[in-house]
């Protein structure tokens, strides 16, 4: 999802990116709490019956579960939030419930350079990087290709234009 959280001039923006998260922290545990409901209700009533052998492989089919909710739980969390103003570009990517910083990069306007590779479609980017000599960061991993679209446009609207590619060429020094 991209959202401009605020433009106060045409060559400044603030873009928030964010993927898609269809569920809720609460509605994920009530799934998860419900899932833990149904599998220990199953395990016990074989243990009952004298396959107690299933409750180890019960424990570990639910801790598998958990990690994996945790595990999607924290990638839909992500959050990056492009700073746009007249000297810089400045990305920063936060996750989690206290939405804890992961990295901080800041790009000089000037000599930033938005790489774009094409994708199987004409119009739709497969991915969108930030380059300088500050380094390359790739943005938006979780974006769809029509978002990704919308982030070349958003970003064209501030100024910053972006370089097309059909694809990454690999080069022998």
């Amino acid at each position: 999802m991209v959202t401009e959280v605020g433009r106060t001039s045409p060559r400044s923006a603030c873009i928030l990116l964010a993927p898609n998260q269809s569920l809720s922290l609460s509605g994920n545990l009530w799934v998860f709490i419900s899932l833990v409901a149904v599998s220990l209700g199953i395990s016990l009533a074989f243990a009952f019956a004298g396959a107690w052998m299933i409750l180890p492989f019960a424990g570990l089919e639910l801790l598998l579960l958990a990690v994996l909710f945790g595990y999607v739980y924290l990638e839909g969390s992500r959050r990056e939030v492009i700073r746009i103003n007249a000297e810089r570009v400045v990305l920063d990517c936060c996750q989690g419930y206290r939405q804890q910083s992961v990295y901080h990069q800041e790009f000089a306007r000037d000599s930033l350079s938005v790489l774009v590779r094409m994708g199987g479609s004409a119009t739709e980017p497969a991915s969108i990087s930030f380059s300088g000599p500050e380094g390359c960061l790739e943005v938006g991993q979780f974006l769809t290709d029509a978002e990704r679209a919308s982030l070349v446009q958003k970003l064209g609207e501030c100024g910053i234009c972006a370089q097309k590619e059909r694809c990454y060429r690999v080069e022998e020094f």
